[in-house]
């Protein structure tokens, strides 16, 4: 049984009230180094109570791969209300969304969300959430910020956590402590490239006009290109490649062709490559297009499985440019079997639709706007 109220609410704080003068008294600028790699180093704000107690990399427990860098906890000489904040990260080589690592962090971690504000950007989804946890009978109140930075010195890109948390009677009076901490939060070294990965580019004129990027890490291969339509293949390329694939369509100006249609075409493409047909296949209009050059855009995630049995995800989209239909469908593993499969594939799809001849993009981005 749940120690939480279904009726509890929590303030969520976005903007700063505190004054200059007050932050200048009551905070100070931690400036982290520790870490072997640059682009892992940065500084935050912190209250005067809140000293190290980490700050050498260590391994968290239960979480292959996601290390604790900095840690800190308020010291019983102030007498201050108790709150612990830390910094966290995970080596990542393809590029995937940092909110969809963090949910699975998040869920790893037993964590229920109560609250929660995205920030899109050109490098994906950044979440800003405030969760609730129970430990040793006590309620727990986080509030977590997520960010990602391409590393230089090895590559990929480093997914990167900052926590602040306090027990439930504490967090009202520490609620923008807490934003202090994580809107705060900087890298010393931001690449400004916020993917795991270089980017390249395909330029279409049959039947239209179209351009893109996808990842470094796919092979592209042209399966066939004429004056009705064109239809390209990208699968993971290299030793440690992810298992998923994504195929792709461009329709001419001309067609007539609707939303229904090209549900229709996909099955007939799921039949042909011998999945599972799935009953009731249709998808949801997005209200928020990130590529103002799409007039309209159609998603939806289903669940498959192949001749063999073995089940996966299938992620479709299907829009208009330019009044020209297009519409892409990658496969990869599901979520809970193969993690990394089903977030490289949602990414790729993203960035794709993302670029598509929206040649004023710039890859340079500022995490959450300007601060």
């Amino acid at each position: 049984m749940s120690i939480f109220d279904k009726n509890d609410v929590f303030y969520f704080p976005e903007k700063i009230t505190y004054s200059f003068d007050y932050q200048e008294k009551h905070f100070w600028r931690c400036r982290y180094t520790s870490a072997n790699s640059k682009s892992l180093h940065y500084k935050i704000l912190l209250p005067l109570a809140v000293r190290p107690i980490i700050i050498e990399p260590t391994s968290v427990d239960g979480l292959d791969g996601v290390n604790i860098i900095g840690s800190y906890q308020t010291i019983p000489e102030y007498q201050s209300s108790f709150m612990e904040v830390n910094v966290v990260y995970e080596h990542i080589k393809n590029d995937i969304d940092a909110s969809d690592w963090l949910d699975k962090i998040l869920s790893l971690l037993g964590e229920k969300i109560i609250n929660r504000k995205d920030n899109y950007s050109v490098s994906g989804k950044y979440s800003d959430v405030l969760t609730s946890n129970e430990f040793d009978s006590d309620k727990i109140i986080s509030r977590i910020r997520v960010f990602k930075n391409y590393d230089f010195e090895h590559k990929g890109a480093n997914l990167i956590m900052v926590k602040a948390s306090c027990p439930h009677k504490n967090y009202e009076s520490l609620a923008e402590s807490f934003l202090h901490c994580i809107k705060f939060f900087t890298l010393i070294n931001d690449s400004k490239w916020h993917l795991a990965e270089e980017l390249k580019s395909i330029n279409l004129d049959i039947p239209s006009d179209y351009s893109f990027f996808y990842p470094n890490s796919w092979q592209y291969t042209e399966r066939y290109n004429n004056e009705k339509m064109s239809y390209f293949y990208l699968s993971q390329k290299g030793a440690e490649k992810i298992s998923g694939d994504i195929s792709g369509y461009f329709l001419c100006d001309n067609a007539v062709i609707n939303k229904e249609m090209i549900c229709d075409l996909i099955v007939i493409k799921l039949k042909d490559d011998k999945y599972s047909v799935i009953n009731e296949f249709s998808l949801n209009e997005e209200r928020n297009i990130f590529n103002k050059n799409i007039s309209e855009l159609w998603s939806g995630t289903f669940s498959v499985s192949n001749e063999h049995n073995r089940n996966g995800e299938l992620v479709v989209s299907a829009g208009r440019i330019e009044n020209a239909w297009f519409y892409f469908i990658g496969i990869s593993a599901n979520r809970t079997s193969s993690f990394m499969s089903w977030a490289v594939v949602k990414r790729t799809m993203d960035i794709i639709i993302n670029s598509l001849n929206n040649y004023d993009l710039s890859y340079e981005d500022n995490f959450y706007g300007q601060k």
